[in-house]
């Protein structure tokens, strides 16, 4: 007997630099609520920075290996600048979300999710939201961001890494730190955490 999902068609905002159990969360949450999600990876076109050292196919690749297909994934390259949140980047946004649904024959988009010390809600003129419905996710009981993992990583902590991110990620410990260690920044962390 298959269960009535509250919600047709909702979408996650994220760069996975890199996916953690903070993101599952969320996009689980997602899945138990949603028929269709599509998980959009944004800052897709940078690579290689302090903030965003993981291109998107590795960004891609573990998404993938916890959700097979599960989930939709599509790449959204940043509208200005990362920092941007403006209504003319909400609008970006909600148009990438939708068309991404328009063009698979998906139901309409009725659902945004993401955490809740997030405000989203901002992006976006009142109108262009209404009858898309918000669902923030609790992110205060898992101590974890993306800074703070590749910091652990670089610093060599597996341990770190195996508590805070999926069980199929795991072994993927070394080729993510050689990708981190590549940046100078990166290296003086390792180095400094000797």
């Amino acid at each position: 007997m298959s269960t009535i999902k509250p919600y047709r068609y909702g979408f996650i905002l994220g760069r996975f630099q890199p996916l953690h159990i903070g993101h599952e969360r969320m996009i689980d949450t997602a899945l138990d609520v949603c028929d269709k999600v599509l998980v959009l990876v944004g800052s897709a076109q940078l690579q290689r920075t302090v903030r965003n050292p993981f291109d998107i196919e590795t960004r891609i690749g573990l998404l993938r290996k916890v959700y097979g297909n599960r989930v939709e994934l599509a790449p959204l390259t940043d509208y200005s600048h990362e920092g941007d949140h403006s209504h003319a980047w909400g609008m970006y946004l909600l148009h990438a979300a939708k068309q991404y649904g328009i063009d698979r024959g998906f139901p309409p988009l009725d659902l945004m999710i993401a955490g809740d010390d997030e405000e989203r809600g901002q992006w976006f003129p009142e109108e262009a939201i209404a009858g898309i419905h918000q669902l923030a996710v609790p992110r205060a009981d898992i101590p974890i961001s993306a800074t703070v993992l590749r910091e652990a990583i670089a610093a060599g902590d597996e341990a770190y890494w195996k508590a805070f991110t999926n069980a199929a990620l795991h072994e993927e410990f070394s080729t993510i730190r050689e990708a981190l260690l590549q940046l100078d920044y990166y290296q003086e962390l390792a180095v400094n955490s000797r």
